[in-house]
């Protein structure tokens, strides 16, 4: 059962495809999504699969996917970006429970 939060990404995905959202709103709604799966402790790889079902984007890229040459319409695109946008999510904030850096180099860790 889709939660408000896959919802929220979901509807600003739609808009931003028709042109009446803006991308800001829609990487907002998926890093608010990527931050809740990942304090849940979904592996990065669900978070991403998350992410694309919510979308309904495609599971397997193809080799056109990634040719540079290749045709890029805008729903491709934002798909793109909203991948990027999950995995720098992901990797960018502190796991769940983790020191921040500063309070490691207080107490004599690197």
């Amino acid at each position: 059962m889709p939660n408000r939060l896959e919802d929220d990404v979901r509807s600003a995905f739609e808009r931003a495809i028709e042109g009446i959202g803006s991308r800001d709103e829609l990487l907002s709604a998926v890093r608010t999504l990527v931050r809740d799966l990942k304090r849940e402790g979904q592996p990065p790889e669900k978070v991403i699969v998350t992410v694309k079902q919510v979308c309904g984007m495609p599971m397997v890229t193809f080799a056109a996917d990634t040719d540079s040459g290749a045709d890029r319409d805008q729903s491709k695109q934002i798909s793109d970006m909203m991948v990027r946008a999950a995995i720098d999510e992901y990797y960018t904030q502190p796991a769940p429970g983790a020191l921040p850096e500063a309070v490691g180099q207080t107490m004599g860790r690197s």
